[in-house]
């Protein structure tokens, strides 16, 4: 049985080659960065999942009624018309390439009743259409941004103009998309100026160490991330102490071994490190949180979605 060691969220294996490809002068700077946005990933929580099928003519319906999706859409009358041409796009794409997950945009919007934002993930999984809407902080602007970076087009230029303009994005896991969205549930009383201040200090602590070999290699990537995690674990304080004793454990204690988990919701197998996994996990009152996966509560990790969950199979699945 083969066994991988799979780190949903920050991945210091990612990071390592996206650095490598920068200018010596501008790595410390992103790594920087990228610390700070990971660590300031705020919870969330998804409002809905529902699951389609195609019909023998390739529209998504209604699992019991048989009723087309976009005629649903399109009996809330004229002013849905964007939601039914992105409704009708994501179904053309689907049927065409399966593989592939398509991301709707909902920015607020009070005559369309939407008083939140919201993005929609629709994908085939077990030959079933799924579609998962997360309420995000993101607004339009953020979103148009988004939206253009990852999939290359012209930014539109309005909210009723993003409605109509879903986009597709192939090779990547839903929790790896969630990863360009700020959740709308905030996840703790640390902000963000005090992430700023960890990530600076555990960056400048670990540099003096390891100077340039710190954005070049993966494992200390990862050990620089566990510290500023298990240090804003521990709250929001205005100073900042660091034991050199504690930090010295990160940076140069031998790592824990891995243990092999069975995931018996996908009937697979998983790794867990010895810092804990870090990624995302639906608690069974449907929110989802990022950060360590709570031990001991039975919590397993899907395969073809990237998400922990408890129980039998995966709510986004």
């Amino acid at each position: 049985m083969n066994t991988r060691e799979n780190k949903i969220g920050f991945s210091p294996e990612k990071e390592e080659a996206f650095l490598k490809r920068l200018d010596l002068d501008l790595r410390e700077k992103n790594l920087r960065q990228e610390l700070k946005t990971q660590l300031a990933e705020d919870f969330g929580m998804v409002e809905f999942t529902i699951k389609y099928k195609f019909d023998d003519n390739g529209k998504i319906v209604d699992l019991s009624s048989g009723e087309g999706i976009v005629e649903l859409t399109g009996n809330g009358g004229p002013k849905y018309k964007k939601e039914v041409e992105s409704i009708i796009k994501i179904e053309d794409g689907l049927k065409n390439n399966p593989g592939q997950t398509w991301i709707g945009f909902s920015p607020e919007n009070e005559e369309l009743g939407y008083g939140q934002n919201y993005v929609d993930f629709w994908r085939v999984v077990d030959e079933k259409v799924v579609w998962n809407r997360l309420s995000v902080k993101n607004d339009f602007q953020q979103m148009n941004e988004i939206r253009h970076f990852l999939s290359g087009k012209e930014k539109v230029k309005d909210n009723m103009e993003i409605l109509g303009s879903p986009i597709a994005v192939e090779r990547l896991k839903l929790v790896e998309l969630f990863d360009y969205f700020r959740l709308s549930e905030i996840k703790s009383n640390v902000d963000f100026d005090y992430i700023e201040k960890v990530v600076d200090k555990y960056l400048k602590e670990f540099g003096k160490d390891f100077d340039s070999k710190l954005t070049e290699k993966s494992d200390l990537i990862f050990r620089l991330y566990s510290a500023c995690f298990n240090a804003l674990k521990k709250g929001n304080n205005n100073e900042i102490v660091v034991n050199r004793k504690d930090l010295n454990n990160y940076m140069y204690g031998i790592m824990k071994k891995v243990t092999v988990e069975k995931s018996s919701g996908c009937s697979m197998t998983t790794t867990v490190g010895s810092f804990g996994e870090i990624g995302y996990y639906v608690s069974r009152d449907g929110q989802v949180h990022h950060g360590e996966i709570p031990k001991n509560e039975g919590y397993t990790e899907c395969k073809k979605c990237g998400a922990w969950y408890q129980g039998e199979k995966c709510p986004f699945c």
